[in-house]
């Protein structure tokens, strides 16, 4: 399999284990049910697997990082360091937040600085960094994208692209669409503008550009399926 749709693949398959995780039961940990095996799980092992796969694209579209030698290319990696560390404080902040909201504060009637606070942390400030580390993640991948054509993608090697693209896709949805606030939504439709834009430059060759057709196929369908999720 192409090396890229073996990361697409395997991006997908980490996505299919955290819906999996989500359905299941999560124990709380000792001691004092300090926090609940799933915020582990998120912050530990899934971010660090995703920030992994991240860093994998990023050593393709450098050329095995021999692409460095470039200004250009330096600081776009160094936009990418940064973006990971964001990434890792967002989701870090969000899942403690919420960990912590969910299990002693009652929802659907907010008391107190204590609890109006923690909602802040976990749907706003959280989720704030979590996006904009995405954002300093993922922009910096599709500007070198943009540099570097490969051989272009066979019939089947785009197949398997599109298959992945539509399981990043829901994942990008499930925030977008069903979140109490707009976060998700506003830093999805920022995306899928972004990598519109890298698309609309490549689209004729858009076999050469796997990274970036892979990308905008998953904005455009997650952030449509939202809109029509919230208006509906």
């Amino acid at each position: 399999m192409n090396k890229y749709n073996v990361l697409f693949s395997l991006y997908s398959l980490t996505a299919l284990i955290i819906i999996i995780e989500r359905l299941l039961p999560s124990p709380f940990l000792s001691p004092f049910n300090f926090i609940r095996l799933h915020e582990l799980n998120q912050t530990v092992l899934f971010l660090t697997i995703t920030v992994a796969l991240s860093f994998f694209y990023l050593r393709i579209l450098t050329q095995d990082f021999k692409t460095l030698s470039k200004k250009r290319d330096v600081f776009l990696s160094l936009c990418f360091v940064i973006g990971v560390y964001l990434y890792g404080a967002g989701e870090g902040w969000h899942e403690v937040a919420s960990f912590t909201l969910n299990t002693y504060c009652d929802l659907n009637n907010l008391l107190g600085n204590l609890c109006n606070g923690l909602f802040i942390n976990d749907y706003y400030a959280g989720n704030i960094i979590f996006f904009v580390g995405g954002l300093l993640v993922t922009v910096p991948l599709l500007i070198l994208a943009s540099y570097y054509p490969v051989k272009a993608f066979t019939a089947k090697e785009m197949a398997i692209l599109i298959a992945n693209s539509l399981v990043f896709a829901f994942t990008w949805f499930a925030y977008a669409a069903f979140d109490k606030v707009l976060i998700g939504l506003f830093f999805s439709t920022i995306l899928m503008i972004i990598s519109g834009y890298f698309f609309i430059n490549i689209r004729g060759q858009h076999r050469q550009y796997p990274f970036i057709t892979y990308s905008f196929i998953a904005y455009v369908v997650a952030t449509t399926a939202a809109v029509m999720v919230r208006l509906l």
